[in-house]
């Protein structure tokens, strides 16, 4: 009997001590109040509240809450208290990448060391624990969490936050772009810095553009936005894109703002066997000359391929096309002496190129033997040239088109008869619809309703009228219906970077970055690189739209919501 009243005293008395450092159990929590939700947003609140269903377990179901009378745990957490003291302690808790436990030290102490140490334990014993993501790893390779645990009704969710442990920018935007931690990484720019974040961006811009990816196209493009800042280090990227036809005019374009000379790293495959490499090397050239870059540097080349009878007729009848729209003041002798030429196509070729716009009579009279030349080449170029030269003159002279079986020389004919605007050009036109031949009906509609003039306008009229005229040719007489002249259309252009481009432009740089980091993770991966290549010359942007003496000044852009 003694000794049970001896250790039913020792049991009161260890009760009293604990409740005394511990704090009793609220009331609150003893009448099943709810633990506050984690609102963290984005992917850091995603963690903390998946660590959280563990640390739950331990805190407030394994300690905080009374177990079963009789139980240790029931014993060690008393009910009630003398002085009801609150209770919380906040733990640094450091989560290796495995989810394991580097380290659990109190950070902030509640004022009882019985309650931190028991903190500290359960936040342990709550381990292993899901395994960081991207969003919440340090650059020190950890989790670090601040976790405040509590002994009322917020229990473990009275405070739980993200700690960062960042090396300085320059060193961590490498490693955070290589890694795809694109997020991260703007996240950091826009924190900014004695600039306002311009050399952090324009450092994330040259990092994210220099990134080798998959799709060669987005390769391409990237290497042509850092060639526009004069980045020389583009230009083995740059050789390497321009032997594919899918990248090759970015890389020409990249290459000529580079100052290199496309002419004398496609010479080698221009003059080669391999068909693909010769057709991407003929693609290059043109880009360049449609750019504004000087290809006479090619022309060499170009007529030794052209010269070449071993090469097939298809590369021959390119570099000739080449030479033709980039040359055309002096390329007549060399255009002459192909009129000789083995190959039918090339003679054609070259002698619908001879021709003089407008020559008159005696063009017209150099190529009226050409009519009767036994390869159809010769003849539809001849007949298409001496429209070209002498235009109405001409039409007595094509008596022979009707004759032809094959439909090529009516539709050269057809085309340039479609650069006139005379009442007998159309009224010839008129004549081939009534050809019993589908593609010169389709070719003389095409050229009538190109002309904007009133005999066109006509004939027309007259073939919408016939019940017998093709549907197909009909759709082309309707279609025309109406066009004064004929339908060019304007490029579609993508709107998404105008308003940062305006910004750039009236030098509202800070509310160009703001732009880039608020919308990068919206934009298509082509819109992402194309708005980093116009932030890194935002420079030439904004003195190109400087308005010429006399000129009003461009209206300034409205910052982006």
């Amino acid at each position: 009997m003694q000794r049970t009243l001896r250790l039913l005293f020792v049991a009161t008395l260890v009760g009293s001590v604990l409740a005394a450092s511990l704090g009793a159990l609220p009331r609150a929590w003893a009448d099943g109040a709810a633990e506050p939700q984690i609102k963290t947003p984005g992917g850091v609140g995603d963690y903390i509240r998946r660590a959280h269903e563990r640390i739950h377990r331990r805190w407030a179901e394994g300690f905080l809450k009374p177990a079963a009378p009789g139980t240790r745990a029931g014993a060690a957490l008393p009910a009630t208290s003398q002085d009801n003291t609150p209770r919380e302690v906040t733990v640094a808790l450091t989560i290796r990448w495995d989810g394991t436990i580097a380290e659990a030290a109190v950070r902030a102490s509640s004022g009882s060391t019985d309650f931190d140490h028991a903190a500290v334990d359960a936040l342990r014993k709550s381990g292993p624990y899901p395994l960081p993501t991207s969003d919440v790893v340090s650059d020190d390779g950890y989790a670090h969490l601040d976790w405040t645990l509590s002994r009322d009704t917020r229990a473990c969710a009275a405070g739980a936050k993200l700690v960062r442990v960042e090396d300085p920018i320059a060193v961590s935007l490498p490693r955070l772009v290589l890694g795809n931690r694109i997020d991260e990484a703007l996240r950091r720019v826009a924190e900014g810095g004695k600039d306002g974040g311009e050399s952090s961006l324009d450092r994330f811009a040259r990092l994210y553009l220099g990134r080798s990816v998959p799709d060669p196209v987005l390769d391409a493009a990237a290497s042509v936005a850092l060639a526009e800042t004069g980045d020389k280090v583009q230009i083995a990227r740059l050789k390497a894109a321009l032997s594919s036809p899918a990248t090759v005019a970015l890389a020409a374009k990249g290459l000529q703002k580079l100052g290199v000379d496309i002419c004398e790293v496609v010479r080698e495959p221009l003059m080669g066997a391999v068909a693909l490499s010769r057709q991407t090397a003929f693609e290059a050239v043109r880009a360049a000359a449609a750019s504004g870059a000087g290809i006479g540097a090619c022309r060499l080349s170009l007529e030794a391929v052209v010269r070449d009878g071993k090469q097939p007729s298809i590369a021959r009848l390119a570099a000739l096309d080449i030479l033709v729209k980039n040359f055309p003041e002096d390329l007549r002798p060399f255009l002459l002496g192909l009129m000789a030429d083995k190959d039918p196509g090339v003679r054609g070729a070259a002698t619908f190129a001879s021709v003089k716009r407008g020559g008159g009579r005696p063009e017209m009279y150099r190529l009226a033997p050409l009519l009767h030349d036994k390869a159809i080449e010769v003849r539809g170029a001849a007949s298409a040239g001496i429209v070209r030269a002498a235009g109405d003159l001409a039409l007595d002279q094509l008596y022979l088109l009707s004759r032809e079986t094959d439909p090529r020389p009516a539709r050269a004919v057809a085309a340039e008869l479609g650069q006139m605007s005379t009442g007998p050009s159309a009224e010839f036109l008129g004549h081939m619809l009534k050809r019993d031949d589908r593609d010169v009906q389709l070719a003389a509609a095409v050229a009538l309703a190109g002309r904007a003039d009133a005999p066109a306008r006509a004939q027309l009229e007259a073939l919408k009228a016939n019940p017998a005229t093709p549907a197909a040719v009909l759709a082309i007489a309707n279609g025309a219906a109406g066009r004064p002249v004929a339908d060019v259309g304007s490029p579609v252009t993508d709107s998404t970077l105008a308003p940062l481009q305006e910004m750039l432009k009236a030098r509202k740089t800070r509310e160009a970055l703001g732009w880039i980091v608020g919308r990068f993770p919206s934009l298509a991966p082509k819109q992402a690189i194309d708005a980093l290549g116009v932030w890194l010359i935002r420079e030439t942007v904004a003195a190109e739209a400087v308005p010429a003496p006399g000129q009003p000044s461009p209206p300034q852009a409205a910052a982006a919501p």
